[in-house]
């Protein structure tokens, strides 16, 4: 039973030790950020390596990076579209704040949507139909799978001796 418990601690620990990678880009001076997304040779970042936002310095402490940020805003320079892909620091259940900052590159174009997902390089899809706010639930799922396995062991454990 102990070991169970243990395998399921670390299997939970790790799914959370390692950092998130995310694209990391913005329309307006690459191109290939735009809504027809190109990932080839966009830059990559590890969001543990990624410098915070501004306007997550007023906490004092370093956030976690925990996702991955899509922002579409509408178009500037005869452009559709302004899209942002970036890191997400903090509760991926809680994106208003992240999604309410205005852009520091076009603080003036209106949000059309803003989405979180939490997997490595998630921030392909850029939703151009109104202002919505989303998170991956795989990570939940996730733990929820090695609580019932890890209840499931002992269980059979139970039963076997």
């Amino acid at each position: 039973m102990r070991a169970i418990l243990i395998f399921v601690s670390i299997c939970a620990f790790i799914s959370t030790a390692f950092g998130i990678d995310c694209y990391d880009c913005e329309s307006l001076n690459d191109p290939r950020c735009n809504q027809y997304f190109d990932p080839d040779g966009v830059r990559q970042t590890d969001c543990d390596d990624a410098e915070m936002p501004k306007y997550l310095h007023k906490y004092e402490r370093r956030i976690p990076g925990t996702g991955c940020l899509t922002k579409v805003h509408e178009g500037l320079d005869g452009r559709r579209y302004y899209i942002r892909r970036s890191c997400y620091f903090g509760d991926p259940e809680n994106i208003d704040e992240a999604c309410d900052t205005p852009d520091p590159y076009v603080p003036w174009a209106t949000l059309i949507s803003c989405t979180v997902c939490t997997e490595d390089l998630c921030n392909v899809h850029a939703p151009l139909n109104g202002a919505h706010h989303t998170a991956n639930a795989w990570p939940k799922l996730t733990l929820v799978g090695l609580t019932l396995a890890a209840m499931t062991l002992h269980f059979i454990y139970i039963i076997c001796n």
